[in-house]
């Protein structure tokens, strides 16, 4: 019985867990991200960008507000509008940190 204590005592100490160590482990370091809406108008065709642009910025996410449910990703998107109006233009911006910014901005689109 104490050789088989002895045994299993032996296999847990050599397969136990490595022991904890934060020094070996990267954990993603951001700068909050944020931005302004950028545009350039020609007749129904718009150009978008980032405008001002601070921080950690990995993915942007563009809704022209037609409600046509055509979103784009990238930090400078073009799209056209159906229709002459004016429409609001929400941006959401993450990062690897999870961080994440949003913000609108009214355009008036005519041809």
């Amino acid at each position: 019985m104490l050789k088989r204590s002895i045994f299993w005592l032996l296999v847990l100490t050599l397969m136990g867990c490595e022991p904890f160590d934060l020094e070996r482990k990267n954990f993603p370091v951001c700068a909050k991200p944020s931005a302004t809406i950028g545009f350039i108008i020609d007749e129904l065709d718009v150009t978008f960008f980032l405008e001002n642009a601070q921080g950690d910025i990995g993915i942007v996410g563009w809704d022209p507000g037609d409600g046509k449910g055509v979103n784009r990703i990238g930090t400078r998107v073009t799209y056209n509008y159906q229709k002459a109006g004016t429409y609001t233009v929400s941006i959401a911006i993450g990062n690897t940190c999870d961080d994440t910014y949003t913000t609108t901005r009214q355009i008036t689109v005519s041809n």
